[in-house]
């Protein structure tokens, strides 16, 4: 029964938690002033706490879908590949923000966001 509940609220929680990913400022080019380094930085550090809590809801869904029964076998099987290209996507954007590099920060949330996409649409 309780699983019943979570399927009802599952599709708004998930679709809830990729809103942050939507709006991300990946502008690239010179600032024209500091403030406008300082607004990007802010930006930039939503993507990626944007990015890490889509994919950490993803991730537990899958998990309580799979712990009920409900995805198995040959399912289950391309779940756990999505999930771990989804995984490798996210530490890729988290090692880009660190280094400071725009170009492949860029790519990097582009990229996770699309792998978290592919596993919310196996999932729901």
């Amino acid at each position: 029964m309780q699983y019943l509940k979570l399927f009802r609220v599952l599709p708004a929680l998930l679709a809830l938690s990729l809103c942050g990913c939507a709006s991300l400022g990946l502008a690239s080019g010179a600032p024209p002033n500091p403030a406008s380094v300082a607004d990007a930085t802010v930006l930039d550090e939503r993507g990626a706490i944007a990015v890490e809590i889509a994919y950490q809801a993803a991730a537990r869904a899958t998990e309580a879908l799979t712990d009920a029964g409900l995805i198995e076998g040959a399912a289950a099987t391309r779940v756990s590949e999505i999930d771990r290209k989804a995984f490798a996507a996210v530490q890729a954007a988290r090692r880009a923000y660190d280094a400071g590099n725009a170009a492949s920060y860029a790519d990097a949330i582009r990229a996770a966001r699309s792998e978290i996409a592919a596993l919310l649409r196996l999932i729901t």
